[in-house]
Formats: C-alpha cells, structure tokens, sequence
C-alpha cells in the first residue's frame, strides 16, 4: 500500500519523504536510523531556536550554529523527544556530559549533505546550505590490538564439546584469519565457502561496499572449517 505523505510540507514532511527514499533504495538499517537521527535533532533545534518549519527557510547560518550548539553541548543531553528521557535515563550514563567527538560531528554533517542534496535532486531547494560546510579535521584513535597470548587465552576458554560454543570458536577464528565482519561473518551461507581453494565469496547484499568480494583464509583454518561442517551436520541440516 502507498503511504501518503502529509499535505503540510513542514520539516516532518520532507523527514518523512526522504526516509522514504532510503527504505526504496534499501539502504541498510543503520544508515537509515543514522540518517534519521541526526534529521530528527537538527530539526528539533530549528524549531526550538530559530522558528524554522520549512527546508526552504534554512541557510548554512542554520547550519553553522546548530553544529555550534553540538559541539558545545554535552553527550545525550538533547534528545529529539524529551519523552525518551524518563525511559532511557541518559544522565545515568558514565559518559553523559561528556564532549561529542569530531568523529560524530563529521557523521552528522555527511548525513545532512545527503539528506540536502536529495532536496536539490527533488527540486525542494534551489542550492543546498551545506555547500560551504566542511568536514572537520578529525584524528581517529587507535583501537586497542589484541595480542597473541589475549587471542589465545580468549579460545583456550571456550569449550567446543558445546555446541554453540564450538560455532562461536569458529566464527571468531574465521574473522581472525580473514578480516570479515561480524555481520558478513554470521550471514555466509555454505555455497560461500570453497575449502578446497581456500575462499569465500562475500555476496553483495551483506557486504558492506555492495559489491562481490573474495577474502582468503589458511591451510590451518581450512581444517577448522572442515571439522566444523563434519561435526555441524551431525546436529543440524541448516546452513
């Protein structure tokens, strides 16, 4: 059934249109909860400070001060509905109040472009009022290695007489051998996997890029997969 946008074309309107858009193109969930988000609070401070209930109405002044605001305001202290506070208590965080990295003011200001550039492409704006917004400079930290003896320690403890404990052993030796995600990792299906050849084929539709691609993985870890499948196929006929 075709949803029917509202006739008002306030902010909402243009919210609505728009993730409407991504759920046609079948983006992922999470970059459309990101995209939505970020809308959501930016929409909420235009109302709140400046007045604004239509795309047309907002200039890159808009947008210079909301990111002003953002980076002077604290973690999770502005939501986009005050009713979330008595649910999910954010002041009981450990790092509420704490400084919103450049990493997230960056991920905000790419979302707005896309959500911009898509008013442009529909004819809603003349020019979008993020051309002359930039991305700041941001150093991404390091996350910690796991060392040898952490990675070794962390098998040793699993007990692979279990069975779902000897699946997760493989898992986390496959994402160690070849570099998959997670979520490409829990998504393969057996037609994936050439032991023979040492490859797996990672399909489009759960990979990241959107795109076929191959990775490879050693003689060692062929032979865990092997013993793996043999001791699977005794429990379960699923992939």
């Amino acid at each position: 059934m075709v949803k029917l946008l509202k006739a008002k074309k306030d902010l909402e309107f243009y919210l609505e249109d728009f993730m409407e858009c991504c759920s046609l193109k079948e983006l992922s969930k999470k970059t459309i909860n990101s995209y939505e988000s970020t809308l959501m609070l930016f929409f909420k401070f235009l109302k709140e400070e400046s007045i604004i209930s239509t795309v047309q109405e907002i200039t890159t002044e808009d947008v210079d001060n909301y990111l002003k605001f953002t980076k002077e305001r604290g973690k999770y202290s502005y939501v986009s509905d005050d009713r979330t506070v008595s649910l999910n208590y954010p002041d009981a965080r450990k790092d509420f109040g704490k400084q919103i990295s450049d990493v997230t003011i960056n991920n905000y200001i790419r979302n707005m472009k896309v959500f911009f550039n898509y008013c442009v492409d529909r004819e809603y704006i003349k020019a979008s009022p993020m051309e002359k917004i930039n991305f700041i400079k941001a150093k991404r930290k390091m996350k910690d290695e796991i060392t040898d003896l952490e990675f070794k320690a962390l098998v040793k403890a699993i007990n692979i007489t279990i069975f779902s404990e000897y699946r997760d052993y493989t898992i986390i030796q496959l994402i160690f051998d070849t570099g998959m995600r997670l979520t490409e990792t829990l998504n393969l299906k057996l037609e994936d996997i050439d032991i023979e050849r040492r490859t797996i084929l990672i399909p489009a539709e759960i990979n990241k890029g959107k795109k076929d691609r191959y990775v490879f993985f050693s003689n060692t870890m062929a032979t865990i997969l092997r013993k793996w499948l043999q001791y699977k196929d005794r429990y379960c006929t699923s992939n």
